[in-house]
């Protein structure tokens, strides 16, 4: 009978959407973080249930090619599931991802081999690091509110590691106290850290849940001078319970209140609590290639369909007549004018409201989508809107996901309703993640209309 402590010798032969390696040992799934499919290792058992167990690698007997030293000291963090796999893995078990969502759909289609990044590191533009009283500051551990304290991250952008040290031998000095959840008490709650890739502008948002003294923020505006780039200072009230990052209230104590930034020659104006992709040299290649897809020739009607702030319209508005973006967030929205304003693009248009709802009505008024893209969350198209899809039967239907299974599901019922699937193409949006982008061609199935 399997126990705690005890020790057994397993091969691990798939990997769990965490990244852990999955090993089968007595007929039941035996999850061991850290250890690759095709490896053999020792394992003690920290987790025993009727249905599944828990282990610890104790040593690895067997290792696979793909593998790489650890790059990160902080391994309880757990936000980087793939360190021990090189580059080159990672694509490829990216690719396999997609081809094994798509064939558990009996779908069958070229599909790329993945777009990945020549240097995969430094490359997120946002940091959020919690602060708890130590004062501590990190992330929290991999299925906990646990607290890693973290000295430097290789994905963030290196401006944080200073951001980060300056913080918190502020916050030492000056006695600025961090916030304690349970007791509702203190000061200094969250850290949060933007940078414009392409501009260089870094802007500090520090959260608090009540303000400092006067003299401690003139002293953090004095200290903080000292990190390169930074063009904003922003301090962010939050008084609620509960783990949202963000509270409603931005206060500036220096620079601007927003930072600048381009995507393949658009500009971007980015506040507190604008989105924007968290890896901007990446989100080029990903919208170079729906765009590529979408084979615009300049006279089209295309249709953006759960557009955010409006970065695929203005790509795909350069080379299309009309684009109609429709975002369900009025903030958005808001953004994705401004950001049209922005760049004096005029033959782009946005919308507010669910694309479900507003994709039929504009189809009743008779506005047609020569081409549409669709950029949904992770739980894919509301059926509504794949049932207007349908309907409308646009030339070709550019499928932008962050879910490989979500994605093949939507695919599959596209291709029963008129649609053929042409093309389908990874992007490492993530690198060390089990994260997978995808772009996906459809086009109108011939004699369709």
């Amino acid at each position: 009978m399997l126990k705690p402590g005890q020790l057994v010798t397993v091969s691990v032969h798939s990997l769990t959407d965490k990244g852990d390696g999955i090993a089968t040992l007595e007929g039941r799934p035996l999850y061991i973080e850290g250890i690759l499919p095709g490896e053999r290792a020792e394992v003690r058992l920290t987790l025993v249930k009727p249905n599944y167990c828990h282990g610890q690698a104790v040593q690895l007997l067997q290792a696979v090619a793909g593998r790489c030293q650890d790059f990160c000291p902080y391994t309880a963090c757990g936000g980087c599931q793939l360190r021990v796999m090189s580059n080159s893995a990672q694509l490829e078990l990216k690719r396999q991802l997609l081809l094994e969502a798509l064939q558990a759909q009996g779908l069958d289609c070229p599909v790329a081999n993945t777009l990945g990044m020549s240097d995969p590191f430094y490359y997120r533009n946002k940091a959020q690091y919690a602060v708890q009283p130590g004062p501590y500051i990190g992330f929290y551990a991999k299925h906990s509110h646990q607290l890693v304290e973290v000295d430097e991250c290789r994905v963030q952008a290196p401006e944080t590691t200073e951001v980060v040290r300056l913080i918190r031998s502020w916050m030492r000095q000056c006695a600025v106290p961090a916030y304690n959840e349970a007791m509702h008490v203190g000061c200094v709650r969250h850290i949060m850290v933007r940078n414009g890739v392409n501009s260089g502008e870094v802007m500090v948002v520090l959260v608090v849940a009540e303000i400092p003294a006067e003299t401690a923020l003139e002293q953090l505006v004095a200290q903080l001078g000292a990190v390169s780039g930074l063009a904003s200072l922003i301090l962010n009230l939050n008084t609620a319970t509960g783990n949202r990052v963000l509270g409603p209230d931005n206060r500036l104590l220096w620079g601007k209140d927003s930072i600048g930034d381009s995507l393949d020659g658009l500009a971007f104006s980015i506040s507190p609590l604008s989105f924007y992709q968290v890896n901007p040299r990446q989100t080029e290649v990903l919208y170079r290639e729906a765009l590529r897809q979408a084979s615009l020739q300049g006279h089209e009607v295309v249709f953006d369909l759960y557009c955010g702030i409006g970065t695929i319209a203005l790509f795909m508005s350069r080379k299309a007549h009309r684009v109609i973006g429709i975002e369900l967030v009025p903030e958005a929205i808001t953004d994705a004018r401004a950001n049209a304003a922005l760049n004096a693009i005029t033959n782009v248009e946005f919308h507010q409201g669910a694309a479900e709802l507003l994709v039929p009505e504009l189809y009743a008024e008779g506005v047609r989508a020569d081409v549409v893209v669709v950029d949904p969350p992770r739980k894919g198209c509301d059926p509504a809107l794949l049932e207007t899809l349908a309907r409308m039967r646009p030339e070709r239907l550019v499928y932008v996901s962050c879910n490989p299974k979500t994605l093949a599901r939507d695919l599959a019922w596209l291709t029963d309703h008129g649609f053929v699937l042409e093309q389908a193409t990874p992007v490492d949006m993530f690198p060390h993640t089990m994260h997978v982008e995808t772009v996906a061609l459809l086009t109108r199935r011939p004699g369709e209309k």
